[in-house]
């Protein structure tokens, strides 16, 4: 690809350079790892935050669910709305806006007025900004990225990922011995890197834009439809194909026993008396098995067949959260949870490469907010069956009840031609013509 980057149609005989050296996704990586590690530092932070102004974990659970079900109601609209504007300058103002209210947080913090009710307010208007904004990237991300290179891609933001993760909690806790002033500006400071690289990304960006505008017209009959029935043509398109059908449901489920086993692990060890630091390692283990299973992922991308690929990744997970039911000590809980994460790179880079793959541009980011709101709508499950559940049961039948769930989901993906049929990315961009001409 070039810096100024034509149709990824015609790019099919052109030997494509290493996307390291591909200067607009550098750009448009440092904008997605700046609003990732921003998001991670403050979700580890605002809680903490809130519990020393209020004292009260029941407020801080509370607010925490509702700013969930304020992403939730802005997913869908901000999808659709990323599919027809400018979507430069949304990460743009994305990211200014995260600033703004992150820094007025700072500075409530630096100045003693930093109260409960300034939190909650300013908490429900980041998460609705993070609904309406969130999928902004990923759906630049196709305009960036040959589609024969986005199983690279996402693989290698899944080794990034896993980075993160490992490092945003420590970071944002060292900043909050601080003071939370300074972990929240450190934040704000990450938000407006990301809307810089959001203006330096809108030449390759309205190029592709005005590239798809015939498209877009002719998939929503005309181009300015309002955005609500926008949504419902999104996940029209999206539920009639039946691998797109086939691997939104698939996500869900396995979204709901991951969940799950994550939620089990940290109510089960607190229920058995584990100290703090102990519980904190079920999210190194998991960090650590995410980097070095994205150490391979790419060969394994290049190598294998997708959708083979998926399944026997969706059988080593579903299969290690079994075997963390049958034996829940420190140790073996440690091994299982890295050994069922160090199959997640290579099945979130190859299943959502395709999907990514397939979904036409004006498309993409209706496509990618509805498995956002797909994974949100289920995220209560989880904490619902695992507090029932271990109630009445201990920690190890519940893993084996969500590792079971995996499970099932790894033979259904065995058995499901739509999903098993998936090819190698090499074949991708075929199937990308053909979406984009259905």
């Amino acid at each position: 690809m070039t810096t100024n980057p034509a149709p990824a149609a015609q790019l099919d005989n052109v030997k494509l350079p290493p996307l390291r050296r591909q200067r607009n996704y550098r750009i448009w990586w440092l904008a997605d790892s700046s609003a990732l590690m921003a998001g991670g530092m403050y979700s580890f932070a605002l809680p903490l935050i809130l519990l020393a102004v209020t004292g009260s974990p029941a407020q801080a659970g509370t607010l925490s669910a509702v700013g969930l079900a304020a992403r939730a109601s802005l997913t869908l609209a901000g999808g659709s709305k990323v599919d027809r504007s400018d979507r430069a300058r949304m990460i743009l103002l994305g990211g200014l806006c995260g600033a703004a209210l992150t820094s007025a947080l700072a500075l409530a913090s630096f100045t003693g007025s930093l109260s409960a009710t300034l939190l909650c307010i300013a908490h429900v208007l980041m998460e609705l900004r993070g609904g309406y904004f969130g999928s902004t990237t990923d759906a630049a991300l196709k305009d960036i990225v040959h589609p024969q290179q986005l199983g690279r891609a996402m693989a290698a933001n899944q080794g990034r990922d896993s980075v993160l993760m490992l490092g945003s909690a420590p970071l944002a806790g060292t900043l909050l011995g601080l003071g939370a002033g300074a972990a929240l500006l450190v934040v704000s400071g990450l938000q407006v890197l990301g809307a810089a690289c959001g203006l330096a990304l809108r030449r390759p960006l309205r190029a592709a834009e005005e590239e798809t505008r015939q498209r877009r017209e002719k998939a929503d009959g005309q181009e300015n439809q309002p955005v609500a029935h926008g949504i419902m043509a999104g996940m029209r398109w999206c539920f009639t194909k039946p691998q797109l059908r086939s691997l939104l449901i698939l996500v869900t489920t396995i979204n709901v026993g991951s969940n799950g086993m994550m939620t089990t692990l940290t109510y089960g060890l607190q229920q058995r008396g584990e100290p703090a630091w102990v519980i904190g390692l079920v999210s190194t283990f998991m960090g650590l098995g995410m980097l070095a299973g994205s150490l391979v992922s790419t060969p394994l991308i290049d190598r294998f067949r997708t959708g083979v690929l998926a399944c026997t990744c969706l059988c080593v997970l579903g299969g290690s959260i079994i075997l963390m039911g049958a034996n829940t000590s420190l140790y073996w809980l440690g091994a299982m949870l890295f050994l069922a994460f160090f199959s997640v790179p290579a099945l979130n880079a190859g299943v959502g490469g395709y999907f990514m793959a397939v979904i036409p541009r004006e498309m993409a980011g209706r496509a990618n907010s509805l498995i956002v709101f797909m994974a949100l709508a289920a995220l209560p499950l989880a904490p619902l069956l695992t507090g029932f559940g271990l109630q009445i049961f201990p920690m190890g039948p519940i893993l084996v009840f969500f590792g079971s769930l995996v499970a099932v989901s790894a033979i259904a993906a065995w058995l499901s031609p739509h999903i098993r049929s998936i090819p190698a990315p090499a074949q991708w961009v075929e199937q990308t013509r053909d979406s984009e001409n259905s």
